[in-house]
């Protein structure tokens, strides 16, 4: 039984383990599709390419987008009053 507990708790560990190398792969891939994507919008907002200020218009404009997605309801579809206004006459 001691050596399930064990068994279970390595197990547990080991999921948590991570891989460097892909890490850092798929860290440089998703900021080469953000210079791609948002990078023309940034210079055309006046930032020069390739400066510390270019790169934070595009992880600026990233997160942006990012939000919009999250918190793109459809009001007033979500709306718990829906059907029945939320104010009495």
């Amino acid at each position: 039984m001691r050596a399930i507990y064990i068994l279970a708790a390595v197990m547990l560990l080991a999921g948590c383990a991570t891989n460097p190398q892909a890490e850092q792969q798929r860290a440089t891939k998703q900021m080469e599709y953000k210079m791609q994507v948002y990078g023309p919008a940034c210079e055309k907002l006046g930032f020069a390419k390739d400066t510390d200020a270019w790169r934070m218009c595009i992880q600026r404009e990233y997160e942006q987008t990012i939000m919009r997605q999250q918190y793109n309801w459809d009001y007033p579809y979500w709306s718990p009053y829906y059907g029945r206004p939320y104010y009495r006459r």
